[in-house]
């Protein structure tokens, strides 16, 4: 059998255009940092372990053990660079994220840009999205985790895709990529409301309803024409915005369908946050087709 090679700890970058494919490159008792220049910089914590399992134009980095930060620099081609771990890849777009394997569990952390977390091999079919400042703890086939923070579960959607913006999910849950119920599921109700609830209405009047469409259109035009580029030439996307309201008038989830480039997800997310409905003893949930354009 031919020796697979292997890099250790040095003082400089490692030059990653120079590793053979299948090498094996380990950590000492420092991080070691691994440069493609002008592609991506990753760096294995002390005692990790990876593989390089492809090198052409796609790079991927196989996290044996340890953890693995990386820095990828902005490509408009899709999956420039990824990570796996067992049956679990993580691609990147462009964007600064750490991955840590823990035993059968896999913990990803994202500070810039947008990670998608899919099974191994579907590559078009993520799971998960993971945005800026939030966080992931995944099983290692792939399909099921828990998410924190700005991250999308992506859901089956009449045989087809849709994001839903995952605000926050407890540590302890486990959020599954599945086709949701036709009916979304209500909060249970006290057979004996108390005074307070049986002064709030069933669900938000129209009028509340649609004051809370009018001031999200105006947010998503704004972060579309912040978050899009032009040379001059008209830019439209059209989508079906479903914001899911909590009787305490809370965004509870958002859905975009088809889905809207992360940039612009990010700045309307950030701000539909801000967004509060009158409260309800049920809460609502409602669907908008939006046109958006610069």
């Amino acid at each position: 059998m031919p020796v697979k090679q292997t890099a250790k700890l040095s003082h400089a970058p490692l030059d990653g255009d120079q590793l053979a494919l299948g090498a094996r490159v380990t950590a000492g008792n420092q991080p070691l940092v691994v440069e493609h220049r002008g592609r991506a910089q990753w760096t294995l914590e002390a005692h990790a372990t990876a593989l390089v399992t492809e090198a052409g134009e796609f790079l991927t980095v196989k996290l044996e053990s340890g953890a693995l930060s990386a820095s990828v620099v902005p490509n408009p081609k899709p999956e420039t660079f990824a990570v796996e771990v067992e049956g679990t890849r993580v691609a990147v777009h462009g964007t600064a994220f750490r991955v840590e394997r823990v035993g059968e569990r896999l913990q990803v952390e994202v500070s810039e840009g947008t990670v998608a977390v899919e099974a191994s091999g579907t590559h078009s079919s993520p799971a998960f999205l993971l945005r800026r400042n939030s966080r992931g703890n995944f099983a290692l086939d792939g399909h099921t985790g828990s998410v924190e923070g700005n991250a999308s579960a992506v859901v089956a959607d009449g045989g087809g895709q849709s994001h839903r913006t995952v605000v926050k999910v407890s540590a302890g849950a486990h959020a599954r990529a599945a086709v949701p119920s036709a009916q979304p599921a209500k909060p249970e109700v006290s057979a004996e409301p108390t005074a307070q609830a049986q002064s709030l209405p069933v669900q938000p009047s129209i009028s509340d309803i649609e004051s809370g469409v009018s001031s999200a259109l105006e947010l998503m035009n704004r972060c579309f024409h912040d978050q899009t580029r032009t040379t001059g030439n008209r830019v439209s996307a059209s989508t079906a915005l479903t914001l899911s309201v909590a009787g305490d008038g809370t965004i509870q989830s958002v859905t975009f369908a088809p889905p809207l480039a992360p940039a612009v997800e990010d700045c309307a997310v950030t701000g539909l946050r801000a967004l509060t409905f009158t409260h309800s003893v049920e809460g609502v949930t409602f669907t908008r087709l939006l046109e958006l354009e610069r």
